[in-house]
């Protein structure tokens, strides 16, 4: 029995390390095709590339939103409104939460008051 689990436990590491590699794989092609997608843009439809580098902006790590926005093609001002965006988000979120832990704090009270 213990051989038969190691066996499968081998078969699903061999499987799971192929999907990796495949999925690393098609990142790379993607990436090693978004400048010619973005020349290509560039001459259909200028005004969208300033969209596509806001939105990827605005949904990158703070590490990678830097290193984008030193693209040659990045328009100038998208990295200052991606920033503004994530900021605002943030403070959306922490109010957000702040409301819950409030509400949270309000029917704890109230259950002390009552008993």
């Amino acid at each position: 029995m213990q051989k038969a689990m190691v066996s499968i436990g081998n078969i699903a590491d061999k499987q799971a390390r192929k999907d990796d590699k495949i999925q690393r794989e098609a990142r790379t092609a993607i990436a090693e095709t978004f400048d010619a997608w973005l020349d290509w843009l560039e001459e259909t439809a200028p005004d969208q590339i300033e969209d596509v580098f806001f939105e990827l902006g605005c949904f990158a790590t703070a590490t990678n939103r830097r290193r984008m926005f030193k693209h040659a093609k990045a328009p100038e001002g998208v990295a200052e409104r991606a920033q503004e965006q994530v900021d605002q988000w943030k403070a959306e979120e922490e109010a957000a939460k702040a409301a819950a832990d409030d509400r949270a704090q309000s029917k704890s009270d109230a259950a002390e008051s009552q008993a």
